[in-house]
């Protein structure tokens, strides 16, 4: 299981939930192991699946989704054992039951038993119902169903008192179990590698959509998604590659990728010179950046606040030769989203959530997982980005991506 379970049941404890309903596919993934494939491909609500979880321990968590995902939820890696669908009956004929292996065995128990319901709202009211929570106080996942899911679940079970309550899981979520860190790790070492390939074919005459294919391709061959390409070749700020641009000798270039692997992201960049070495001013503006992010970093700890990332970050950048710098933020929570609570480390401000802190100031905990990141764009020149992905440890922290990759390059890497 990935999830924390004894910081799940302490918050729960702490609200007085009875039950959970997950309906985001990072919720869902994260109580249960299951991944749709028809949430991504049929999205904006055509396509729903849930997690019923319990705070009783006599009563089990269930998965419920729909009849075509069989397939999926009858994976190893999901560790649920009750799973339930809606829809249409789908009961397949099987002449040798004996040639089937341990996942079609598993697809047929689910597809044999009848529906919950015909759609996912009555079919969601009856799970409750059947676990005995029809009088429960329940967390609604509500970002992760539409208006008239949450409305008519409402209207099925009206002894509930329902919640819209998605910032409830990802505050559970802000700590993650040492599985969840090593896959952060993975997917930290996915990034790296397929930016690595991608350096060692930045070289004059490439397209920048040819280098971004280049990436993509590595990150897919591991098993990877690619969220987002930030690239930048001789122009300042967040903008995406430009398919027929080619590459010339002394562009400055900069790049910032996010992807994923098993479910956790990974966010990471790189910054260097086509074709020649960096001159004074990118070298100059690279290690001010640098020595800003890595201020930021050995102010970590537990009980650190993030204003005082963000502040050890901009006056580490202004000491270190960049005297106007300015920014909004310091970087990142990372997870299962590749922004999770709190969010980005700036500037405190103000949190209107009942499930919540009252702002986004609070205290670094050990778990917690970040990625601290800087950047300096001059609009007419280029981009210089600086990042790190690191666990809060009970003392400070550790690195979760390789922080050598973080130096100013010439390009092609040899």
């Amino acid at each position: 299981m990935l999830y924390n379970r004894e910081r799940l049941h302490a918050l729960m404890d702490r609200f007085g939930l009875d039950a959970i309903v997950a309906a985001t596919p990072e919720n869902i993934f994260y109580l249960s192991g299951f991944t749709s494939w028809s949430q991504g491909a049929y999205k904006y609500g055509n396509s729903q699946s849930f997690v019923v979880y319990p705070r009783a321990p006599d009563k089990t968590p269930a998965l419920l989704t729909g009849g075509g995902e069989a397939g999926y939820a009858a994976l190893e890696e999901v560790w649920l054992s009750e799973v339930y669908m809606f829809g249409r009956a789908r009961k397949p004929h099987v002449d040798d039951p004996s040639r089937l292996g341990p996942e079609e065995k598993r697809v047929l128990s689910i597809q044999g038993a009848t529906p919950m319901g015909h759609g996912p709202e009555d079919a969601l009211a009856q799970l409750i119902k059947a676990k005995g929570l029809g009088r429960a106080q329940i967390a609604f996942d509500h970002l992760g169903m539409t208006m008239k899911t949450y409305e008519t679940v409402r209207s099925l079970l009206p002894d509930a008192k329902m919640y819209p309550a998605s910032n409830f899981v990802r505050y559970v979520r802000m700590i993650k179990v040492p599985e969840e860190i090593q896959r952060l790790k993975e997917s930290a070492a996915m990034n790296d590698r397929a930016l690595t390939v991608l350096l060692q074919n930045a070289r004059p005459g490439m397209s920048e959509g040819e280098l971004i294919g280049i990436y993509r391709s590595e990150v897919s061959k591991a098993g990877g998604q690619v969220y987002w390409n930030h690239f930048s070749a001789s122009r300042g700020g967040n903008m995406p590659p430009l398919k027929d641009r080619i590459l010339r000798k002394g562009d400055v270039v900069r790049m910032d990728t996010g992807c994923s692997l098993r479910g956790y992201n990974a966010d990471t960049c790189r910054s260097g010179r086509v074709g020649e070495d960096p001159d004074d001013t990118h070298r100059k503006r690279y290690h001010a950046v640098r020595q800003g992010v890595l201020r930021a970093v050995e102010a970590v700890r537990p009980g650190a606040h993030p204003t005082s990332l963000f502040e050890a970050m901009v006056e580490g950048v202004r000491t270190a030769g960049i005297p106007n710098y300015t920014n909004f933020f310091a970087g990142h929570t990372i997870g299962l989203e590749a922004r999770e609570f709190p969010f980005i480390f700036g500037p405190a401000v103000k949190v209107d959530d009942p499930f919540l802190p009252e702002t986004s100031d609070v205290p670094l905990e050990a778990g917690m997982t970040l990625n601290l990141e800087a950047s300096y764009h001059e609009f007419g020149w280029g981009t210089v980005h600086v990042e790190y992905t690191l666990a809060v440890t009970e003392k400070a922290s550790e690195y979760l991506s390789n922080p050598e990759q973080q130096t100013l390059h010439s390009l092609p890497l040899a």
